[in-house]
């Protein structure tokens, strides 16, 4: 597609996120969006999520956002024709640690309050949700059974195409290489294939969001931290369907993906400036000494390949949402830290609201990009970051 010369908002990033902003954009009226994407649609961290959505989070921020996702999911093939294979398999956090507990104890009271099935288990509840399970050195578990998981690709086609439909344009294998800025304010983006004059600049780069926010003179603070997930030959001994279930002590986690087994370390690895996430195929035996201890019918299961992916992690574990100081006219996007596939309906509608209303309907504070420059600090963990 021709580089278009101008637009009232250039998105940068065609994930997920990306693809919904254009899309609610596209629903408000704001139908003059280009979005630009270096390789193609849904391509970068969005193609190695592994699908999660959950309610379980540890701010009332984010279990609106993800109760607001949850039910676009659950109507997203009569609002987009496109069926993402949503299923709720419920999410099983295994504690074996009192502390945790506690902590999850605390974050299941606000989770309820918002109206959130969620619910404390015995060990051997968790083992009759998956009878192969080693229980013997928990003390409980915490499930959520209308947790599940969708499709990533097909979700980020289904706003990508409802977006084109409405007037956004997409453009792909273009490279963003400077932001035209003027008295403090965006006036356009240099890129492969041409400028583009445009008062409205969002980052919505993923794991190369702080990379394309120093292209404004932005400091944005997303590290990229590499993760794997390895899948088993065809293994019917783990009958279906699978919760994905999580085993705090170790990090570690697994489901059912149709026949074979998804197995993930729970790695989080610094990885290099050029961003590249290659497997590290020396994880596998770390992988299977975790579901070995946790899972031991897996012994009898033949990995059979596996993917690595980035996921953007910020200093509080929170994302970064709004105007970025010191540049007028550039927003972010980013930072969602393995959230961003299952968050990407309510950020694109709030973040919309936010461009064309001059508000979003909802406080997001919590993602207020000024807040490390007051000394944000690390949240105490809330959950997996298997998203």
């Amino acid at each position: 597609m021709t580089l278009p010369r101008s637009a009232d908002v250039v998105v940068v990033g065609g994930g997920v996120v990306g693809c919904s902003l254009a899309y609610h954009l596209a629903l408000r009226g704001l139908r003059d969006v280009l979005i630009l994407e270096r390789e193609a649609v849904g391509s970068g961290t969005t193609s190695k999520a592994a699908g999660g959505i959950r309610a379980q989070f540890s701010t009332e921020t984010e279990i609106r956002f993800s109760l607001e996702s949850i039910a676009v999911f659950e109507r997203f093939v009569e609002e987009f024709g496109v069926d993402p294979g949503y299923r709720k398999i419920g999410y099983l956090f295994l504690v074996s640690d009192p502390v945790d507990l506690t902590g999850f104890q605390e974050r299941m009271a606000l989770q309820r309050r918002l109206g959130v099935d969620v619910r404390l288990l015995s060990p051997d509840d968790a083992r009759g949700l998956v009878p192969a399970l080693r229980v013997d050195d928990l003390i409980g578990a915490v499930w959520g059974p209308e947790d599940g998981m969708a499709g990533p690709a097909e979700v980020t086609a289904g706003f990508a195409r409802r977006a084109r439909e409405m007037g956004a344009c997409i453009v792909e294998g273009v490279e963003v290489s400077a932001f035209i800025v003027e008295h403090g304010r965006v006036a356009g983006v240099r890129t492969s294939q041409g400028d583009v004059g445009t008062r409205v600049v969002i980052n919505a780069a993923g794991p190369t969001a702080a990379r394309v926010a120093r292209l404004a003179g932005v400091s944005v603070p997303v590290l990229p931290r590499r993760r794997h997930i390895f899948f088993t030959e065809p293994f019917p001994e783990l009958p279906g369907p699978v919760p994905l279930t999580t085993d705090r002590a170790s990090g570690f986690y697994f489901r059912k993906e149709m026949e074979q087994l998804l197995l993930s370390p729970g790695d989080v690895e610094d990885v290099g400036a050029d961003l590249a996430a290659p497997v590290d195929w020396s994880r596998v035996e770390e992988t299977v000494e975790k579901a070995l201890y946790r899972l031991p019918i897996v012994e009898k299961a033949r990995v059979a390949g596996g993917w690595a992916g980035l996921r953007p992690l910020t200093p509080d574990d929170h994302a970064i949402i709004g105007w970025a100081p010191g540049v007028e006219g550039f927003f972010l996007a980013v930072g969602f830290g393995g959230h961003g596939f299952q968050h990407s309906p309510a950020t694109g509608r709030h973040v919309a609201e936010w461009l064309v209303e001059g508000k979003p309907s909802l406080d997001l504070s919590l993602f207020d990009p000024a807040r490390f420059a007051r000394g944000a600090r690390r949240a105490a963990s809330h959950g997996p970051d298997a998203e």
